[in-house]
C-alpha cells in the first residue's frame, strides 16, 4: 500500500464497513510497523491535524490563527500521544498475559488499524463539533479487534475475549483520557 490519500481513505472506509474484509487484506499484506505507521497512521494524524487548523479558523470567534493553531497542536498531541501510549500499554498486556501472541509488528498492526475509528469520528466531530455525541461509536473498535483477532493470530471465539476487551478499553480510555487532561489544562 502506497501512500496516497485515496488508498488512506480506502481503508479507513472498508475497515468501517466491511471488518472481515479488510482485515482480511490487512493480514495477507504483512507490513512492518513501520511501514503502516508511515502510510496510514501518520497521514491519518496529518490530514486530522489540518483539518483541525482548518475548522479552527472557521469557527474561532476571536483570535482565529492562534486558535486554529492551538487547536492543531492539541490535536496532534491527543492523536499520536493517545496512539503510541495504547500501543505500548497493549503489548506489555500481551507480553504479560500472552506470551504466545507477542509479536510487535502484529500488535501494533492491530492497534494502528483499530485507531481508524478514533480518526474519523475526531475528524467528523472537527468538521460538524455538534456532533460530540459521535464519541458513543468509540464502542465500534471492539468489534473492529475482535476480527483483527480472528485475522492476524487465527484465534477462535473463545480465545479473544479478554484480548478485545483488553485492547478495547486501553485504546478507547487512553484516548478519552488525553482528551480530558488537555481539555482540563487549556480551556479550548
Amino acid at each position: 500500500m502506497k501512500f496516497e490519500i485515496k488508498n488512506i481513505i480506502s481503508r479507513a472506509c472498508k475497515i468501517v464497513l466491511s471488518t472481515s474484509a479488510a482485515w482480511d487484506e490487512i493480514a495477507a499484506e504483512r507490513l512492518s510497523a513501520k511501514q503502516i505507521r508511515t502510510q496510514y497512521i501518520l497521514p491519518l494524524i496529518g490530514l486530522t491535524v489540518a483539518a483541525s487548523f482548518l475548522f479552527g479558523l472557521l469557527y474561532a470567534r476571536t483570535a482565529m490563527f492562534e486558535t486554529a493553531v492551538l487547536r492543531a497542536i492539541l490535536t496532534s498531541i491527543s492523536l499520536t500521544g493517545g496512539y503510541f501510549v495504547s500501543n505500548h500499554i497493549c503489548f506489555a498486556y500481551l507480553k504479560a498475559k500472552r506470551p504466545d501472541l507477542t509479536n510487535k509488528n502484529q500488535s501494533e498492526t492491530l492497534v494502528a488499524y483499530s485507531y481508524t475509528i478514533i480518526f474519523l469520528i475526531e475528524l467528523f466531530i472537527i468538521i460538524v463539533p455538534s456532533l460530540f455525541f459521535l464519541r458513543v461509536l468509540y464502542l465500534l473498535i471492539a468489534y473492529v479487534i475482535w476480527e483483527a483477532c480472528r485475522a492476524i493470530w487465527q484465534l477462535k471465539e473463545e480465545e479473544r475475549g479478554n484480548i478485545v476487551l483488553v485492547f478495547s478499553a486501553v485504546i478507547i480510555l487512553v484516548s478519552i483520557f488525553i482528551n480530558g487532561m488537555i481539555s482540563l489544562f487549556i480551556n479550548v
